[in-house]
């Protein structure tokens, strides 16, 4: 049976993990989207992506298109209708209220957060790139659902769907910048201010039902798994999209030096958050095989 030290190892993980996000997201602000240092290397990444093929550029923006209000609404309806289909609706409603709070607070932010021109260079980003725009609503979109995803599945299969999550959130946190939408600093803060609210709602969601659970075999694979996915998709992302020879490599790296930081972050994001939450369930009288027998998990970690 799994004891309640493992629900309070949850417990500090994901304070932890709510600590650095916070500190990412502040950090991520004052000292790159404020700072000439960082404009030199928002502005490298930037500038060095319209040397990117343009059919790739065309397909994240076609992605990125499917965003709209009606999407965001199907979301949180898709996150709710799994906890009510396990029994923890109360799990659902955390979830959703988590999503929504990381997608309006994202918009917020970017009404009040400035953005000024501090060097050069600025001067020759694209229009919609010259303005307010720390966090990526977007690429918070796909990463606070991806979480909540997390959030409200089974404990039985949540580290091997953090690897599915990777790939959900890197889809819209690096598309934003092959679809020239974003900054790297904004993907970068929209992964941090995911993590923010669903880690907080991970929090109070194991405080108020939270239960034990058996951590699957070999959980370990899970988290190698996610490593290997995002190398595959980093070389993939590569192959796709460079159309350079190599005389001009030093005009893309810049770019792809980004692309490769936000999608890592991106898993790691993922694969932290699963493994938090390896131990824990949200329904009562669940049974797990461990050794050939079955255990009650219906220990109260709160």
């Amino acid at each position: 049976m799994a004891s309640d030290k493992s629900g309070r190892i949850s417990q500090r993980g994901i304070v932890l993990g709510l600590a650095v996000c916070a500190v990412v997201f502040i950090l991520c602000y004052f000292a790159v989207v404020n700072t000439p240092w960082g404009h030199a290397l928002d502005d490298g990444a930037s500038l060095g992506r319209k040397m990117l093929n343009p059919k790739i550029v065309t397909l994240n923006a076609r992605v990125l298109d499917l965003v709209t209000g009606g999407a965001v609404l199907a979301a949180a309806g898709i996150l709710l209708l799994i906890a009510i289909a396990r029994r923890c609706t109360l799990i659902g409603v955390i979830a959703v209220t988590g999503f929504g709070s990381a997608v309006v607070g994202a918009e917020i932010f970017k009404e009040t957060l400035p953005w000024r021109t501090l060097i050069r260079e600025d001067r020759f980003l694209e229009v919609t790139l010259r303005v307010a725009s720390y966090p990526s609503g977007h690429a918070t979109i796909g990463t606070a659902f991806a979480l909540g995803l997390l959030l409200v599945s089974s404990a039985r299969w949540r580290l091997w769907l953090g690897i599915a999550a990777g790939g959900l959130s890197s889809l819209f946190s690096a598309g934003v910048l092959f679809a020239g939408w974003h900054r790297p600093s904004d993907a970068i803060g929209a992964l941090a201010w995911s993590g923010c609210c669903m880690n907080l709602a991970a929090l109070i969601a194991i405080r108020l039902r939270g239960h034990s659970s058996i951590p699957i075999a070999n959980a370990e694979h899970a988290v190698f798994g996610s490593i290997g996915f995002g190398i595959l998709v980093v070389a993939g992302s590569w192959l796709a999209a460079s159309t350079v020879g190599p005389g001009h490599l030093h005009v893309i790296l810049p770019f792809f030096a980004s692309m490769n930081l936000v999608i890592a972050t991106a898993f790691l994001l993922t694969a932290w958050y699963s493994w938090q939450l390896r131990a824990v369930d949200w329904t009562t009288g669940t049974t797990a095989k461990a050794g050939g027998r079955k255990t009650a998990t219906a220990v109260q970690n709160g």
